[in-house]
């Protein structure tokens, strides 16, 4: 009891003024909502509520007390929790609010395993009837009639279940393709409104296939779209600083680059890898040639905006993966045991990611971290045991 009331105090004390761009989420102990709050730049935790509801009104409250620690939001990358939205804007009316592209790529990845599921349900069902026919002996007419004509009927069947799937697949690569930042074919930046209106058309086009689920995705991509579109937004407005100092197409040719170079690590067929290698070296030729020496210097600027983009809720569906265990281990939470925990999140050394070897605690205050349970007052002992 005394270590939580420490860890309350130690948080309560926190500087927050450095926060500016937070992920905003909600978890669930016992059917009480925890509401969390990280900042997008360092992976600090700096809210942590057990509450006994999600709306507005709940989220105002607990947004408000970290304004009075200093946190200052102007961008805000949520779900479609409709409380997050009033909450936010009833503190930081001027924040951006982001629609975040993880739980976007979540749902479709969800209706697309049922979609392909029922696809392979329905391979198995026509193998089955065309195995059973050969079981009918030439003698019973009859019968295989009938079951000649269940094969048609599981071929038709068959046909449908892979069309949507197909269907289905090339609507989700188009909303994955509207949320990139460059286009691979035409090496042009993408802006905001082409995003929403792909994202759009692909939502009209997933309404139109005939699965369950499909309607109810269709209306939250078209909802999110304007959302899923700021992000763009703020980043060509970033690019278009960088043009007076490079030319327009050098900036256009260094976000290429760094695409090429996302696409490279990916698993992909080995010809789709050798291509994109040889496109990579042939956009880092041409950049070259435009710039010369400041060629690195422009790649540095790029990759540092596009680090920044803050278009997805990574770091707290991280945060939320680490909490998790403890929710279902412990059948519920108290407030004091989450004020533990956000001090233990925030001071231990991160073993992965862009922030490996260092804590949230020293990437907010700049002071490292050698020991968490010392920040709050606790020690390593002398006596030897």
């Amino acid at each position: 009891m005394q270590a939580e009331e420490q860890a309350k105090a130690f948080n309560g004390k926190a500087d927050l003024s450095p926060i500016k761009n937070s992920a905003l989420d909600e978890m669930f102990s016992q059917g009480d909502p925890v509401l969390a709050r990280v900042d997008l730049a360092s992976g600090y935790l700096f809210g942590l509520q057990l509450r006994e509801g999600r709306s507005g009104k709940d989220w105002a409250e607990v947004l408000g007390q970290a304004k009075a620690q200093g946190v200052d939001l102007s961008v805000v990358v949520k779900d479609a929790a409709k409380g997050i939205a009033a909450g936010v804007h009833a503190v930081f009316p001027e924040a951006e609010q982001r629609d975040d592209c993880f739980h976007v790529l979540y749902k479709l990845n969800k209706v697309r395993r049922q979609l392909e599921q029922r696809a392979y349900g329905a391979i198995g069902r026509e193998e089955e009837v065309e195995e059973a026919l050969g079981k009918i002996r030439a003698k019973d007419p009859t019968r295989r009639l009938r079951q000649k004509r269940k094969i048609a009927r599981a071929r038709r069947e068959c046909q449908q279940a892979m069309a949507r799937f197909d269907a289905f697949e090339a609507a989700s690569a188009q909303v994955r393709e509207a949320m990139e930042y460059v286009d691979l074919n035409t090496g042009e930046l993408r802006c905001a409104e082409e995003v929403q209106n792909r994202v759009v058309q692909a939502a009209q086009a997933i309404a139109g296939i005939d699965a369950p689920g499909c309607g109810k995705l269709a209306g939250y991509l078209a909802n999110r779209a304007p959302g899923l579109s700021l992000a763009t937004a703020a980043l060509n407005t970033q690019l278009q600083a960088l043009s007076t100092a490079y030319p327009q197409c050098a900036v256009a040719l260094a976000c290429l680059i760094w695409r090429l170079v996302s696409e490279c690590k990916k698993r992909s067929a080995y010809w789709q890898r050798n291509e994109n290698k040889r496109l990579l070296a042939g956009a880092y030729t041409r950049l070259q040639s435009l710039l010369g020496s400041k060629t690195d210097t422009l790649l540095d600027t790029v990759k540092g905006l596009l680090d920044k983009r803050y278009r997805a809720s990574s770091a707290i569906e991280g945060f939320n993966a680490a909490l998790r265990p403890y929710l279902y281990v412990h059948k519920g939470v108290t407030q004091n045991f989450l004020e533990l925990f956000r001090a233990y999140y925030n001071s231990r050394t991160r073993r992965w990611g862009r922030h490996k070897g260092t804590s949230a605690h020293e990437c907010l205050t700049g002071t490292p971290v050698n020991d968490w349970l010392s920040l709050l007052g606790y020690p390593p002992s002398s006596t030897l045991h």
